[in-house]
């Protein structure tokens, strides 16, 4: 049963956790946004769908990454743990996604909520993106080319992937973070495809909405 009128939480929410995210350097403050997100999901996957099925799949790994989250807190992060916790947040943000994207695309009208949910699902691609560049700066701290006096204290955080991310989904052009090896380039060309695959997709589904209401008011007429 398709859920209504909850997308608009997970958008705000969303908004709030990025411009925070971006704009904080500390990292104990990081990781406080970054467990309150993490409740903020699960109180929006809640919200946004009542299967079993669904909830079965969502709670577990939300419980885990905030678990992991929380670890990481407690003994100042560890490698391991860091990487762990961008497969938990991919696994779950991604089923998060899916959920909202087969809502709203099997929704036989348009109104705001279909909008927000939209809008949301093209947020958390940017935030999986971002884990995932998190994950590739791990392996390789010389991953991406950057001046150190634009990022604070020279390093790259959780913060400055997010930032990465979005401009590489909305292909805005880099300049002061760039990809430096092969497989961070890939990433950035697949997220970009991926960005405007997407817009491209609910674009021809909302109209083809519209067109179709537009035509049986016509008929009815």
């Amino acid at each position: 049963m398709r859920q209504t009128g909850n997308y608009l939480f997970l958008l705000i929410l969303l908004l709030i956790s990025m411009i925070l995210a971006m704009s904080i350097r500390n990292i104990i403050m990081v990781k406080s946004v970054g467990i309150c997100l993490v409740l903020g999901l699960c109180l929006a996957a809640y919200l946004i769908t009542r299967r079993h099925r669904d909830q079965l799949i969502l709670f577990p790994f939300g419980v885990v990454a905030l678990a992991v989250h929380a670890l990481m807190h407690a003994t100042n992060g560890i490698n391991f743990l860091d990487i762990v916790d961008g497969l938990l947040w991919i696994g779950f943000s991604g089923y998060l996604s899916l959920i909202v994207f087969r809502q709203i695309f099997d929704a036989k009208s348009i109104n705001s909520q279909e909008i927000y949910g939209a809008i949301s699902v093209y947020l958390i691609l940017g935030f999986i993106f971002s884990q995932i560049f998190g994950i590739i700066l791990i392996l390789d701290p010389a991953a991406f080319a950057f001046d150190p006096k634009n990022f604070g204290d020279g390093v790259l955080q959780n913060g400055d992937m997010i930032y990465f991310s979005f401009v590489t989904l909305a292909t805005v052009g880099y300049g002061d973070l760039t990809p430096a090896i092969p497989i961070a380039r890939a990433t950035c060309v697949i997220e970009s495809v991926t960005g405007i695959m997407y817009v491209a997709i609910f674009i021809a589904k909302f109209v083809s909405i519209h067109s179709g209401r537009s035509a049986k008011s016509a008929k009815q007429e």
